[in-house]
């Protein structure tokens, strides 16, 4: 695949990201893309896949933290956007924590999207959907 379009914005102040980028995706009717974030949360919750589960454990994080990283992809699952991210947070003790980011309020948000020119597409494989990207 090859990069079709490039996105430079930012998130307005106390919208959730993980909403704002699948509206974003819709809007802009992106299929496959990859995702770059840095700025800072508040009140984020994040979560760890425990195999054995079969589920995400989740933690709340009730502060402001620096948005380190976020880094991800949006695809397509049965046809509905997903944008898949994780992040590591620093947090006012300078400890880290991180993870899948479930919701998380923007303070600060600058974005990077690159859409690619194909689609791609999650498909179920045991308690995950994975992606299955176009060859």
């Amino acid at each position: 695949m090859k990069i079709k379009e490039v996105y430079v914005f930012r998130i307005p102040e106390g919208r959730d990201l993980m909403e704002f980028i699948k509206e974003f995706a819709e809007r802009n009717e992106i299929h496959c893309a990859s995702v770059n974030i840095i700025g800072a949360l508040k009140n984020a919750e994040i979560g760890y896949f425990s195999e054995e589960e079969g589920r995400y454990l989740k933690k709340e994080i009730n502060e402001q933290c620096e948005l380190l990283s976020a880094m991800g992809n949006i695809s397509r699952k049965i046809e509905e956007v997903f944008p898949h991210i994780h992040v590591i947070l620093g947090k006012k003790d300078f400890t880290v924590v991180g993870g899948h980011l479930i919701r998380g309020e923007v303070f600060v948000a600058e974005v990077i999207i690159h859409e690619y020119d194909g689609r791609c597409q999650r498909e179920k494989y045991g308690d995950l959907y994975l992606w299955e990207p176009e060859d």
